[in-house]
């Protein structure tokens, strides 16, 4: 496979503008000849190289990968000529992009602030969560994410899965719950409302039965839902309301939301599990190979 450098050239414009049109003036040529030169990189690797949005077009993780050797070259060339260019090549990043819950989104944020070797000098680029597995499947296959933490997706062979957490639930109250103390007793949990995690129904598998026949969990008062798993805590953390939720997310929460954690007053066997998953070819990048190995032995 051979890729030529104008591909590059235009390729760059295009993910540092995020449009062809803006792309197309930035180089002086027509927009069709950005859309030839893009259409001709997709046809050479026989992956996608843009998606599009509502705001413009939307670089893979293969384009930002193509993007990074492209600026490496140009400083190659630069360096061979005695010329001073304005990145050196460390300044040159790569981009891991993550599709995960919100919450972890925060805790990867964090870890990267104690243990800066995480992603040495990468950028983290965490995008919306897609909703069903086909989206999540798509989106791996298209190589639009390099990695995807979340529910346990169907067998595929093009992508590579390991489960990061496994764990029973946790009730989380606020520290300022109005009468709940140091314990939790059923009829505490019958009389709170609940905020629900939409996400939890996924995230739950039961080794001795349901959890939607459990006589608790069916009756208790719903009054907020929603997508994020960080809204929610926040919401629990400044109300009265209790919040179900993984035991693994209890890591590190205490240390920034007023908030305890009580076991389920009640006999259930629910239980959760993270996986993480990537693409074979992602997997081959040394920064992307390095992230995973060190989030699969972090501990807070």
């Amino acid at each position: 496979m051979k890729i030529d450098f104008n591909s590059l050239v235009i390729l760059n414009a295009v993910v540092e503008s995020g449009s062809v049109s803006i792309a197309a003036q930035r180089l002086s040529i027509s927009p069709s000849s950005v859309t030839y030169a893009i259409n001709k990189l997709r046809r050479l690797t026989d992956n996608p190289i843009f998606t599009r949005s509502k705001t413009g077009v939307k670089p893979t993780t293969l384009a930002h990968e193509l993007n990074t050797r492209y600026k490496k070259t140009v400083l190659m060339i630069n360096e061979g000529l005695g010329i001073e260019g304005e990145n050196h090549e460390s300044d040159v990043s790569k981009t891991i992009t993550i599709s995960t819950y919100t919450y972890i989104e925060l805790w990867i944020s964090l870890m990267t602030l104690k243990k800066e070797s995480v992603i040495n000098n990468g950028i983290l680029n965490f995008i919306t969560h897609p909703g069903t597995n086909d989206e999540r499947l798509m989106k791996l296959r298209n190589r639009e994410v390099d990695i995807d933490i979340g529910a346990q997706l169907p067998n595929d062979p093009s992508i590579v899965s390991y489960r990061l957490f496994s764990s029973p639930f946790k009730v989380m109250v606020s520290k300022a719950h109005s009468s709940i103390k140091d314990t939790l007793s059923v009829d505490e949990w019958s009389k709170n409302q609940h905020i629900e995690w939409n996400r939890i129904n996924s995230e739950t598998s039961s080794m001795m039965g349901d959890a939607q026949i459990i006589e608790e969990m069916m009756v208790r008062k719903t009054h907020i839902t929603s997508d994020s798993s960080l809204n929610m805590m926040m919401m629990c953390a400044n109300s009265d309301s209790l919040m179900l939720i993984p035991e693994y997310f209890c890591c590190c929460i205490d240390e920034l939301l007023p908030v305890k954690f009580f076991d389920i007053p009640f006999v259930n066997s629910m239980e959760a599990s993270l996986y993480v998953h990537a693409h074979t070819t992602s997997l081959k990048d040394a920064s992307v190979g390095g992230f995973l190995n060190v989030i699969r032995n972090y501990n807070c």
